[in-house]
């Protein structure tokens, strides 16, 4: 298992979130995402039952992203836009930081599959970017950032406060 840290910019609407939440943290990352690996052993948790990567090199990965959709599969919200997702991706090391994530792989994954599906917390994604959108945003403990997800899904205690430049030095912490 591996933590893989955004160092790009997307296009449009989601670029800005990129530069803001970098800008705020001074920091290099803007989203993150746990990568299964083969030797993992969590194929029969992944939804195509294979964590090889596919035919363009897409791996499956596990966070929570605020414009994808959640698959058919999911527990919560099938169809419907934001929130915790496993998703095959191709990590391209151009625009990704990749690091050894030395926790257990398998109940990451069980994890993933349990929480896939639930919303995406706007509110927290506001008070990382600015007080004001935090108070203009409701809360709820039902909802999940990407940075929340990735360190939630090993355990981490108070995950909800951590934000994806901080999320990759603690799992940085784990390899030293």
């Amino acid at each position: 298992m591996k933590l893989a840290s955004y160092t790009s910019n997307r296009k449009g609407f989601n670029g800005l979130f990129n530069k803001l939440i970098r800008k705020r943290f001074n920091g290099a990352y803007s989203h993150n995402e746990v990568v299964f690996e083969p030797s993992d052993g969590v194929d029969h948790l992944m939804p195509d039952g294979t964590t090889q990567p596919d035919a363009n090199g897409a791996v499956w990965c596990g966070s929570a992203d605020g414009t994808d959709f959640i698959p058919a599969h999911s527990t919560y919200r099938a169809g419907k836009r934001g929130g915790v997702r496993l998703k095959r991706i191709v990590i391209d090391d151009t625009k990704w930081d990749i690091i050894p994530y030395k926790k257990n792989p398998l109940p990451a994954a069980i994890w993933f599959v349990v929480h896939q599906g639930k919303a995406y917390d706007w509110r927290l994604i506001g008070s990382f970017t600015g007080v004001i959108m935090s108070i203009l945003m409701e809360h709820s403990n039902d909802k999940v950032v990407c940075s929340e997800a990735c360190l939630a899904c090993t355990g981490f205690k108070e995950a909800q406060r951590v934000d994806p430049c901080l999320a990759h030095v603690i799992v940085q912490s784990y390899n030293d």
